[in-house]
């Protein structure tokens, strides 16, 4: 069963994240890249994952990276909307900065970043989104 996001955020969502103040760039990511992104993420973080059985399909089906995308989409709009923090391209880049210089794990990094194509912008826009709202 596939999670129904609400047509209305598939408006709302879009428009905020182009809107997003010192973006350069007018690059947009469909709800279904986003996705797609999350489980080239997920896929690499269960690969290590010490005594997994289960196939990645099985373990991780297509409705928890639905929802892990909409989680984060709806927190960027949140901090834009309640508090007035807009995720903003250069916040973006310093979350990757941050994650690159401070992880324990950077092969694992490294192996994300190969994993979507070491594309910075979607990098930024998909893990270091999530791990910065």
């Amino acid at each position: 069963m596939r999670l129904r996001f609400p047509a209305v955020l598939l408006v709302a969502i879009p428009a905020l994240l182009l809107l997003a103040e010192g973006s350069t760039t007018h690059r947009y990511l469909t709800f279904e890249e986003r996705v797609a992104a999350q489980r080239a993420i997920e896929r690499v973080y269960y690969t290590h994952q010490i005594g997994a059985t289960r196939s990645f399909d099985e373990a991780v089906p297509h409705t928890v990276l639905e929802r892990k995308v909409i989680t984060y989409l709806r927190q960027s709009v949140a901090l834009e909307r309640f508090w007035n923090t807009p995720v903003t391209a250069e916040a973006l880049r310093s979350e990757l900065r941050r994650m690159r210089a401070g992880t324990r794990m950077p092969e694992r990094l490294r192996e994300i970043e190969q994993v979507l194509g070491h594309d910075t912008f979607l990098i930024e826009e998909t893990l270091a989104r999530a791990a910065l709202v």
